[in-house]
């Protein structure tokens, strides 16, 4: 029988050999990648996998191991897939929406030579991040009329995600029709849910139905299809070009001051602090609970400029509450100030630091 050291020194030794060995199949792994991004092949080949990993097995003789090493291999894989996804997904941003949508143009002012990534949906694009398809995804948090984007609040809590930057864009709204219609055919408006309210008064004026539309670049696209002068969208200049239709109306929206608040969403953390931070927090249902908590914040020198509440799903009538806060301060009192929020908080999430690139600037 060997002595414990023997046996450790020798496990030390295979150790050292299996790093070596994984970082030349890292190596391979990259050059896979390279290689499916020049034939534009897809990161994940199940049949491939499948037949991999039960080669693996065939070749462990001890039967007790061979489904343990099958494991093994597959976690390999995995990371082997990830890095994949990482290398071709390093130069791609994801936003919701088609060609045209506020969130493609904000999209491409950030990102000029990114690659871009359409998604039907803001789940989408926190999940095109999450699996590293995208190093980047663009969502809309706030508009300053009609308020803050439900579906984009519970995917910041819902999803392991940092906000890496915050750009406040300028929204003008325009009424687009067929090359035929002028404003006495229009019965039909479509639009996103949030562009309908912020035109509303102009819409009560024109006396139409308004239908809710996923956003306002789709909506577009509809009427430009469906080709029919009793319908309109509400939309940008630019999807007006894109589609073929005509201005109606020009700056429709409520407030000529209309502007949403883009999140630039990243699973990596900002290293440098920025002039902003936001955190979720949830608390008891109980006297004085969420008073503690902004008093932690208030006594860590955080200058709160938004507190914003939505409700949890699947926890009814209870809620959880956005919070951003002046960041100029140092890592370590931030790390304090959330150490000093656990125990008066049922959700303590940071999101991270960041700058505001305003309208103005």
């Amino acid at each position: 029988m060997k002595q414990l050291e023997e046996v450790r020194q020798e496990i030390d030794e295979i150790d050292a050999q299996l790093a070596k060995l994984f970082e030349k199949r890292m190596q391979a792994a990259n050059e896979v990648a390279q290689y499916k991004m020049e034939n534009d092949m897809p990161v994940f080949d199940p049949v491939r996998e499948k037949v991999v990993i039960q080669k693996s097995k065939e070749q462990i003789h001890d039967e007790s191991l061979k489904e343990d090493y099958g494991a093994w291999i597959q976690k390999l894989m995995d990371i082997s897939k990830k890095r994949q996804r990482q290398m071709m997904s390093a130069n791609t941003v994801a936003y919701c929406g088609i060609e045209g949508a506020f969130a493609h143009s904000v999209t491409k002012r950030l990102f000029p030579d990114a690659d871009q990534k359409a998604c039907k949906s803001f789940d989408e694009v926190f999940e095109a991040v999450c699996a590293n398809e995208a190093v980047y995804g663009v969502l809309p948090l706030e508009n300053s009329n009609s308020g803050l984007v439900g579906e984009v609040m519970d995917g910041l809590l819902n999803y392991p995600i940092y906000i890496h930057q915050v750009v406040d864009e300028r929204i003008e709204q325009c009424l687009l029709g067929t090359k035929e219609a002028t404003l006495s055919d229009i019965k039909w408006v479509y639009s996103k849910d949030q562009a309908l309210w912020q035109s509303k008064d102009f819409l009560d004026r024109l006396h139409v139905e308004t239908i809710a539309y996923p956003n306002t670049a789709l909506a577009a696209q509809y009427v430009a299809q469906q080709n029919d002068k009793t319908k309109a969208a509400i939309g940008s200049k630019e999807n007006a070009s894109l589609y073929g239709l005509n201005i109606l109306a020009e700056n429709i929206e409520l407030d000529s001051s209309n502007t949403t608040r883009f999140l630039v969403i990243s699973t990596k953390e900002n290293e440098q602090l920025g002039d902003y931070c936001s955190l979720l927090i949830s608390v008891n249902n109980t006297v004085g609970s969420l008073a503690k908590a902004i008093n932690v914040i208030s006594a860590f020198g955080l200058d709160m400029d938004c507190l914003q509440s939505r409700p949890r799903k699947g926890h009814p009538f209870e809620y959880f509450f956005y919070i951003q806060a002046d960041g100029k301060t140092n890592r370590e009192n931030l790390e304090a100030c959330l150490q000093a929020l656990r125990p008066v908080c049922l959700i303590n999430k940071w999101l991270g630091s960041y700058a505001i690139q305003r309208k103005e600037d």
